[in-house]
């Protein structure tokens, strides 16, 4: 079951409304919420939808449906190896995880299903080993 990853931004009418589970629910996809802020004024979410390709495009239909701005994540983490020094300044900051360090190696490990491509790693990184790249436009 592959999964995608979409960047949601919703009104405040839109807050108490149970769009998520509606979506699993009716569409038959897996919904990983991966990071959420919801404030007075909207909110967004950053969610991993995993099904079949069909389903995630209707699932993504039924939420712009719903009048929910939702754009897929173009963007991915590219590490150098070269110029890492295994630092871990990436793992401090990284808001979901998706570095950890191995204390048996004392190597940084990337886990790229759970980076939701934030860039907070690359802004942190004192060795420049860490940039944004594309993967591709995405619906």
């Amino acid at each position: 079951m592959a999964g995608k990853k979409y960047h949601l931004a919703f009104t405040p009418e839109l807050v108490n409304e149970p769009i998520t589970f509606t979506l699993a629910r009716e569409h038959d996809v897996v919904v990983n919420i991966l990071r959420a802020e919801v404030t007075e004024h909207g909110g967004t979410l950053i969610m991993d939808i995993a099904g079949d390709d069909a389903k995630i495009d209707a699932a993504v239909a039924f939420l712009r449906s719903k009048g929910i701005d939702v754009r897929g994540l173009e963007r991915t983490v590219v590490r150098d190896l070269d110029r890492c020094t295994d630092c871990s300044m990436c793992v401090s900051v990284c808001p979901v995880k998706a570095y950890r360090l191995d204390r048996g190696t004392w190597e940084v490990q990337l886990d790229r299903h759970r980076c939701i491509a934030c860039g907070l790693c690359v802004d942190a990184c004192p060795a420049a080993a860490l940039r944004m790249d594309d993967v591709g436009p995405r619906a």
